[in-house]
């Protein structure tokens, strides 16, 4: 009877999302390793965060004489892609490198358990690498010069401190992890509509989070293409992008000695809605809110 185990997996974690699971990835194998997982009798399953590698342990000789070829290394190719066409809005890092691909593999790291792909402990610029180079020449395709994958890992089954077979299943099942952070941007509100009509000066509206985790400023009054004109008030500092967001910010009035809630929780940014806007005297993204009122 064959026992199935798990002989090791691929975790993707995001900070954008509120349970830290990163749960919108397609991992493809390449075909040299979908003849790979079939030949050693291994199985590949997507998992909620990633992919697992299961053996037989009936099987475990033909997967040993793999891993001892030293004339072709063995290793584990993905392509992942996502299946969020809004992922690199919200993540970390920014715009790519000419004909450059985010790249992971684990040469550099041993052992059982949790090991961390990326050069730092979040991915970041450094973890980019041109597709030209060795690692990616028999990964990357020319279609995908044309569609790049959001990254691609390569799990190899030796590296420099020799091989990693039993490694990976001792004490148990090892876990290559890669975290991402979500992008960070001012938020810019444009206050638009009756309120703005009724107001000669913005001077008198003002958002406040009443958590007071950040000030906004008011920067004064913006013409829009249509020729309205928007009262506008921007974050003091950036905010990171959520799939959800814990606080409420409210836009209030100052009257004659007395302030009012004019909107009690106002809407929140989308990675959908970037402009750009001067800010110490450099042009920055800003993430773009309209309250028509």
């Amino acid at each position: 009877m064959s026992s199935y185990q798990t002989l090791l997996s691929i975790s993707v974690e995001h900070s954008y999302n509120l349970d830290g699971i990163c749960n919108c990835l397609s991992f493809l194998p390449t075909q040299k390793t979908q003849s790979l997982l079939l030949n050693a009798g291994l199985l590949c399953k997507q998992t909620t965060d990633g992919i697992q590698i299961i053996y037989d342990k009936a099987s475990m000789e033909a997967l040993e004489l793999y891993v001892q070829d030293q004339q072709e290394p063995l290793s584990f190719d993905f392509k992942v892609y996502s299946q969020d066409p809004d992922f690199r809005g919200y993540t970390e890092p920014g715009i790519a490198v000419t004909d450059s691909v985010l790249y992971f593999d684990n040469r550099a790291v041993s052992g059982s358990g949790k090991q961390n792909l990326s050069v730092a402990k979040n991915v970041s610029d450094k973890d980019f690498k041109k597709m030209d180079t060795l690692e990616l020449m028999d990964v990357i395709s020319p279609k995908d010069r044309l569609l790049t994958p959001e990254f691609v890992v390569r799990i190899f089954a030796s590296n420099n401190k020799g091989q990693l077979l039993k490694q990976w299943l001792e004490p148990e099942p090892t876990v290559y992890s890669i975290r991402f952070d979500s992008r960070q941007r001012y938020w810019k509100y444009y206050l638009l509509g009756k309120l703005v009509s009724k107001n000669k000066t913005n001077n008198a509206f003002y958002v406040v989070d009443p958590d007071k985790q950040f000030e906004f400023e008011s920067t004064g009054e913006e013409l829009l293409s249509d020729q309205r004109v928007a009262y506008t008030f921007r974050s003091k500092k950036q905010i990171p992008f959520n799939d959800y967001y814990p606080f409420r910010f409210q836009l209030k009035h100052k009257g004659q000695g007395d302030e009012v809630v004019v909107i009690n929780r106002l809407p929140v940014a989308s990675v959908k809605q970037i402009g750009t806007d001067k800010i110490a005297d450099h042009a920055t993204v800003v993430a773009e809110i309209y309250i028509n009122s």
